[in-house]
């Protein structure tokens, strides 16, 4: 079905996208099919939609795997998803706000995520998955372009952030095609863009919670030298000592610091954690 007919089934139902919930629909089904062939996805692939929407992308994932599992929040839509979809055997609709379910549990041992991100939640749940999608073997999604520069930046770049690092690390990620905003309905503002990526690392969850809380602390002052960002949220430490040890230059910034240096990092902050010498409150 195409887009025309699906925007139409909409309007003869009384659904208008909702601006609170970031809700700009997909309209240009070459766009549908270029996002969705993008995919590396079969009649094995276990796939999660974030937000079905009028249900273009929903429609063509469905064909070419063997397990969709739609998330959507907005109540109307879902039932207009149960109606488009309900008769296909091999897709599942879950009426809940994706940013409340434990994804951890949803995913079975391999997953692939393929959605058009309402811009609404975008960098929210991007840092839910790397939090909670181990199993995430695969990722297609389009975002406003700015979020999707962040996620697929080089260090060394302006748009170099914290998504950048995490991404950086855990998967080989790829900027694939810009989308214009004549693409959607309503038209947003801005152009957006989609992006791959293809997991290469997992890390233990001792090592990620301590790569996140090391990241996060260093880009909250982006400008100031790597070593002095930390020490304002971890007085305690030597960080000069402690960058050298794990190969980088206590003078650069956070921003020029590649995600396998912050891996290097992580590790030997937990290894100090293990040493004796420091205190309990380091551990939190």
């Amino acid at each position: 079905m195409k887009s025309a007919e699906l925007l139409k089934l909409l309007r003869e139902r009384g659904i208008h996208p909702k601006k609170s919930l970031g809700q700009n629909f997909l309209i240009d089904d070459n766009i549908v099919k270029k996002i969705a062939d993008s995919a590396d996805i079969d009649s094995s692939s276990w796939v999660l939609e974030v937000g079905g929407g009028h249900g273009a992308l929903s429609l063509a994932l469905a064909q070419r795997c063997g397990r969709l599992v739609v998330v959507e929040k907005d109540p109307l839509l879902l039932e207009h998803l149960k109606d488009l979809l309900g008769k296909a055997t091999n897709v599942e609709l879950i009426h809940v706000d994706v940013l409340k379910l434990d994804l951890k549990s949803l995913f079975p041992e391999k997953a692939v995520v393929v959605s058009n991100l309402p811009y609404s939640i975008s960098s929210p749940f991007m840092f839910k998955l790397w939090e909670e999608g181990d199993r995430v073997e695969q990722f297609v999604l389009m975002f406003q372009k700015e979020v999707a520069e962040r996620i697929a930046a080089s260090y060394g770049t302006k748009a170099y952030g914290v998504l950048s690092v995490l991404f950086g690390l855990t998967f080989d990620v790829n900027f694939l095609f810009d989308v214009s905003k004549n693409s959607f309905w309503p038209k947003p503002e801005v152009d957006s863009s989609v992006v791959k990526g293809k997991r290469k690392l997992v890390l233990d969850d001792p090592v990620k919670k301590i790569l996140r809380k090391l990241v996060n602390a260093a880009f909250l002052y982006r400008r100031k030298k790597i070593y002095k960002s930390l020490s304002i949220s971890f007085p305690e430490i030597n960080w000069k000592k402690i960058l050298s040890e794990a190969g980088i230059d206590p003078d650069l910034r956070p921003e020029s610091v590649s995600p396998d240096k912050w891996f290097a990092l992580a590790q030997r902050y937990r290894n100090l954690l293990n040493e004796a010498e420091y205190s309990e409150e380091l551990r939190k």
